[in-house]
């Protein structure tokens, strides 16, 4: 086996299969299509800022989402906002700040008796691990995984 073979063996360990990703992508979908669901059903959506607002429109969620920090006031007076819902979805980014707010979130609103349902973040994080740190970002990975499923590298 001469040096050229041997390194497009090694490449070809190397680099996932394309099978992989159109996997991870499939899952993906399902957790936004229900995501898409529960928020059509009238379940609100809080995530962080306009930003990620904007992203989860372009994945076509199109119920109600409500950006924690572009609101004026505290987040006392966000949470005490939401004492009418029996359930909210908790989808903030994925970075130390972001669990953090995830956690304040789902101890405030259980005491309010609201059911705070972060499952779906959870999904997401584990699909996505490393590679998207915010909800901003979830687009561009769903597009970079249609590239790896098809074989193609972005």
């Amino acid at each position: 086996m001469d040096v050229k073979e041997r390194r497009r063996c090694r490449l070809a360990v190397r680099q996932p299969r394309a099978s992989y990703y159109a996997w991870k992508k499939e899952e993906v979908e399902k957790v936004l299509d229900l995501l898409r669901r529960s928020s059509s059903e009238g379940v609100p959506v809080i995530v962080e800022g306009r930003k990620d607002e904007a992203a989860l429109r372009k994945l076509a969620v199109s119920g109600r989402v409500l950006c924690l920090k572009a609101r004026r006031g505290s987040r006392l007076d966000f949470v005490e906002q939401l004492d009418g819902f029996d359930r909210v979805i908790v989808l903030t980014d994925f970075d130390r700040e972001g669990r953090e707010l995830r956690d304040w979130l789902y101890h405030e609103l259980s005491r309010l008796g609201v059911k705070t349902d972060d499952t779906l973040w959870r999904r997401v994080k584990a699909l996505s691990r490393s590679d998207v740190r915010s909800v901003e970002e979830l687009p561009s990975f769903i597009r970079a995984l249609e590239a790896r499923a098809m074989g193609r590298r972005l």
